[in-house]
């Protein structure tokens, strides 16, 4: 083992590597693979100009991510791109550094765990292929590793400062991310569970709900005067609800036209929610942002009410979706879903096991994964199961986990032996 933070400069030097190797060798353009970068260009833009606006119609948008680029379109000009990976390969080489810390914290027992999820975490990739894109995804799963660091470290510590880190780091995702906002009652119970006396968990909670407070309030007293309300990170909630509880939904994830076809197509962008869902859809668009949303999920209760058995099967499907890994055969090609089920079927097998098993072992450092377990588990099914969300929340902590149940059998089997 090396001593010291050597071993932690070569984790980091190791993840930017692969990192780098992975962009070089794959060659794919960084908004390819996702719609959203395109507009979240569009809307830094009015970031840069100090118009934080950040109404993309369906939705007001969470406002780090768009400011961010705004700021490295300010200081690098024409480089604000290359700017942009470099910084977004940094980050998520430094958040692996933080995972082999938060893995190292969870199982200090046994440093095999850490060193094995880590050398794991590296190559996955259904993480790799995020780290190039101008999309949100990369700065969020960086930062909420080491959010969760900072939370399992102030619960073991119980020093204020790492509760500060802790908050700071979340407020930052969930102002670029926001469906990870029903996360945070799980974090005040972290402290509840884990933190004694009474009196010192409450204080916990109480400092890390101001500083995430807090640090909502420039861009909600912004909306509230703009639009009418108070936004915390972003409004899209009812929508969302309406995006996977809708025509459009149940044809996404249970009648899904063949790939070759039009209506294939159209299900990609939102723009064309219209068309699968009626005429309604266009007349809401077009509507202020408070008055669509509830309209939003008007017509989606209006939707379940009105098919309540393709309800039922959307819902068991997007359950499935969540526990099963892998993406989805009908949206990719047979090989693509293959490939992804090959790499994701151990770390799920394996994953599920080591959560059971820490779990029962130290529930109070690890209570964290139930909570985000929940909270992604609520998502897709209430919501709409999209297999990125489940990438770059939960899965990283799958592959912390599934380290500690491969040790486990692979221990079991010599004992056998």
């Amino acid at each position: 083992m090396l001593e010291g933070k050597k071993h932690l400069y070569l984790i980091f030097f190791v993840f930017l590597c692969v990192r780098v190797l992975f962009i070089f060798f794959t060659g794919y353009d960084n908004c390819e693979l996702c719609p959203d970068c395109n507009w979240i260009n569009i809307i830094s833009e009015r970031a840069l100009v100090g118009n934080f606006d950040f109404d993309v119609e369906r939705f007001i948008f969470p406002p780090f991510y768009p400011c961010f680029i705004a700021l490295l379109k300010f200081l690098l000009g024409n480089f604000w791109a290359a700017g942009l990976v470099i910084s977004q390969l940094l980050i998520s080489s430094i958040s692996g550094v933080y995972f082999y810390k938060l893995s190292e914290l969870l199982f200090p027992q046994d440093k095999r765990i850490a060193y094995l999820s880590t050398g794991l975490f590296a190559v996955f990739p259904l993480t790799l292929w995020w780290v190039h894109t101008f999309c949100t995804e990369m700065l969020f799963q960086s930062l909420l590793i080491i959010s969760i660091y900072y939370l399992v470290l102030s619960c073991k510590k119980q020093e204020v400062k790492f509760v500060i880190l802790s908050a700071a780091a979340f407020s930052i995702v969930f102002l670029t991310k926001s469906h990870i906002l029903p996360f945070t009652p799980f974090i005040v119970l972290a402290y509840f569970i884990g933190v004694k006396p009474f009196g010192k968990a409450l204080l916990y909670s109480i400092c890390y709900a101001a500083i995430c407070l807090s640090a909502t309030l420039p861009f909600g007293i912004y909306n509230l005067q703009k639009h009418g309300e108070y936004v915390l990170s972003s409004n899209g909630l009812k929508f969302h609800f309406y995006t996977g509880n809708s025509e459009f939904g149940y044809i996404s994830i249970v009648d899904v036209p063949p790939r070759d076809s039009d209506d294939f197509i159209k299900l990609k962008y939102v723009k064309h929610m219209g068309y699968f869902n009626g005429s309604v859809h266009d007349s809401i668009w077009v509507l202020p942002q408070k008055e669509k949303q509830e309209l939003y999920l008007q017509q989606s209760l209006k939707w379940i009410k009105a098919h309540p058995a393709k309800f039922m099967e959307l819902k068991v499907n997007n359950l499935s979706r969540f526990l099963l890994p892998g993406v989805s055969y009908q949206q990719y090609t047979f090989w693509e879903w293959l490939l992804s089920l090959l790499i994701s079927l151990p770390v799920y097998i394996f994953g599920y096991f080591g959560i059971v098993k820490a779990l029962r072992n130290d529930f109070k450092s690890n209570f964290f994964i139930l909570g985000l377990f929940i909270t992604l588990l609520l998502f897709s099914v209430i919501f709409y199961a999209q297999n990125r969300f489940r990438t770059i929340t939960i899965e990283p902590f799958y592959i912390l986990y599934s380290a500690c149940g491969l040790l486990l059998f692979y221990d079991s089997f010599l004992k056998r032996k």
